[in-house]
This record gives C-alpha cells, structure tokens and sequence, in this order.
C-alpha cells in the first residue's frame, strides 16, 4: 500500500536531500523496515501462511544447519522471530527462504488436490506472486536497502558504491547555469530510482544525456543522431562512441519492452540494478563530457590536420 501523509513527507525529505549528492543506502536492516517486510508477507499470503512459514522455515534450517530456530513456537511464529532478531547479513537469506517456502507451499498444495481427485502428482512450478515481490522490494526502495528481490535472490546493489564517485560530483556540475534540463532529467531519474521505478529512471537517464549533448552543441531528436554529430563536431572523442551506444540501446530495449514489440517481447523487465548502472553510467559521461570537450576537439583537429 502506499505511504501515508507523515512517511511521504519523510521520503519527500529523503529525495530533495539526495538530489544534493547524499546517499542514504545502506545494507542494514532496521527495526521498521524488518516489520514492514513481515506485514507484506502477511498480507500478500493471507491465511495460508502457516503452510508457507512451515515450508520456510525448513529451507532456512537446511541452509543455517539446525534442527531448530528456537525452542518452542509455531513455524509461523518462528520465521517471524527469526526475521526481527537475525544479524543484518542473515535478512536476505529470510526473504529468499519466504521465496522458496512459498512456492514449495503452493506446489504440495497443487499436488493435494491433485491426489484428491485421483490424478497422478505433477510436478509444478509455481513462482513467488509477482505482486508480492513488487511489494517487498517497494519496502527496500523506500526504505533505502540496497538489495532487490529479483528471481527468488537477494541481490546486492554494489554500483552504489559508485554514488560517491559519480552521482554527487555529477550533481554539483548540472547545478550550474545553462544545464537546468539536464539537471531536471537526471534528478527524475534518481527519483524513480527511489520509488523502485527502474524503467523510468533509465527512460529519464537517458533524457538526461541527450539535454547534456544538446547543451554541448550537438544536433539531433535522438540519442543515435546526437552522438553521430558530438563525434562529429569534436564534442566526444571516438572511443566515447560505444559507451554512448550502450545508453541508446538500453533506452531503446526498455522502449520495446513497454511496447511488447520488436525482438524484445521476451525480454525481462528492467530491474533497479539495471537503472543504477545506467544512472550511474550517464552521470560519468556527463562528467567526462564536461571535462573532455577540449580533449576530443584537439583529437578531431589532428585527424583533420
């Protein structure tokens, strides 16, 4: 569900604070960000959750090596404890044992019915609810955890380290007089960013490129045609060139992905891991197109020469 009036305040606050180059990610998991995490497993399983926290728990004690989590307390009661009291590095592995224990749950639930009706049991597949894993990850988003729940895994935003580096001095740069719109577009991107919206914030990402090389003086509609003619008219050096391909061609799959058209109706969608190596991609384009264009311009004079 989305936040109430005090917490978007609170996360409004978080973002302006961000578009001023802080991070606030962070591997640890607090108290309220555990319990939020519990109330969307609560909620998105309803009653059949003792199934699921029983299936769970076994996989967590397969995986930890005991036969128990606690002495007494029902596998529901249990797999709570265990996600409020666990050390830091073991959260992740809670939410992927939720994962697993659901679709082992819902899977002997399957083959049940099937008995019962005097079918032969089947093996099945049954993945985590796709809203569900939105929901948790909306939680670690807003709550600025730097993992995303993506195929059953935990996985571990290790760009952000990047955030120092690239996203800050970035900022203080399209802060400045004359890159009012490409401020505008990369600050939407780390925005949707924030709100777990990784298609948008690569969408933005790459609006955010092409206002910095329109800035810079070159022409076109499109990404393709501006860094045609930056590499042109000495704005990029010739071997900018692929990097700014790779921005293209990661708007474009996540143009075609929307649409559900093209080679890219298979494709996966977008996941913030994606959007923050995009991010944090254009950001040092950005930062080395600001550095660079005297570079490339001697470069395209001694080739001319």
């Amino acid at each position: 569900m989305p936040p109430l009036y005090n917490r978007r305040k609170q996360l409004r606050a978080i973002e302006e604070r961000e578009q001023q180059g802080e991070s606030f990610w962070t591997e640890s998991f607090a108290e309220e960000t555990r319990n939020r995490v519990q109330l969307v497993m609560r909620s998105g399983v309803g009653g059949g959750f003792y199934d699921v926290a029983d299936a769970a728990v076994e996989v967590l004690l397969a995986d930890l090596g005991r036969l128990a989590l606690y002495p007494i307390g029902d596998p529901t009661q249990q797999f709570f404890r265990y996600l409020g009291e666990c050390d830091d590095e073991m959260v992740p592995s809670v939410i992927e044992a939720f994962g697993q224990g659901y679709a082992r749950s819902f899977e002997n639930n399957a083959q049940r019915q099937e008995f019962s009706r005097g079918v032969p049991p089947q093996e099945h597949l049954i993945p985590i609810d796709a809203l569900l894993v939105s929901a948790i990850n909306r939680v670690l988003a807003e709550d600025r955890i730097a993992f995303e729940f993506i195929d059953g895994e935990m996985v571990p935003f290790s760009s952000r380290e990047l955030h120092a580096e690239v996203v800050r001095p970035a900022l203080q740069l399209i802060a400045l007089q004359g890159w009012e719109r490409v401020e505008k577009s990369y600050q939407a991107a780390l925005s949707q960013l924030s709100r777990g919206e990784a298609a948008n914030a690569i969408t933005d990402a790459g609006t955010a490129l092409q206002e910095a090389l329109s800035h810079l003086g070159a022409e076109g509609n499109q990404l393709g045609d501006l860094t045609t003619s930056a590499r042109k008219k000495g704005i990029i050096a010739s071997h900018d060139v692929p990097m700014l391909q790779t921005i293209e061609k990661a708007c474009r799959w996540v143009s075609a992905d929307r649409s559900n058209t093209g080679d890219a109706h298979n494709a996966d969608e977008a996941t913030s891991e994606d959007a923050w190596f995009t991010v944090h991609v254009v950001g040092a384009i950005i930062l080395r197109l600001s550095s660079g264009t005297q570079r490339a311009a001697d470069e395209l004079g001694a080739q001319q020469g």
